[in-house]
């Protein structure tokens, strides 16, 4: 599969969700299937914000992107500017994940998530 960029996706990218719709992700991407990563889901309002590692298991599925111009996009919908990292909303990390002990790109939140509430599910469907 080294053709395709590899994503752990966990919120509004998921199959189905409102970013998957609104960049039209079902015609062009590979579904991998459900996954799971270490870290804890922050409910930002009308979507969650990731952070890795820590105590704590977040619930996804895996997604494989061919064409970089969607990753591009991608990173567009996530307020991640490889240019500025720093100033983004979110960054695209390099994650492990538990199940299939792949090594995939996420988009982990880059701000504070003091006072945020946590998603102690872990899982942004079943919130």
């Amino acid at each position: 599969m080294e053709d395709w960029f590899q994503f752990f996706v966990y919120g509004l990218l998921m199959t189905g969700g409102q970013g998957f719709r609104a960049l039209d992700l079902g015609a062009s991407i590979r579904r991998f299937g459900p996954d799971r990563i270490a870290g804890r889901l922050y409910h930002l309002g009308e979507y969650p914000g990731l952070i890795t590692g820590g105590p704590g298991i977040v619930h996804g599925e895996v997604i494989g992107v061919r064409d970089a111009a969607l990753v591009e996009k991608m990173d567009a919908y996530e307020l991640y500017d490889p240019e500025n990292p720093s100033a983004s909303e979110y960054r695209r990390i390099e994650v492990d994940l538990l199940d299939s002990g792949k090594r995939v790109w996420t988009y982990e939140y880059n701000r504070s998530v003091r006072n945020l509430p946590v998603i102690a599910t872990g899982n942004w469907r079943h919130r």
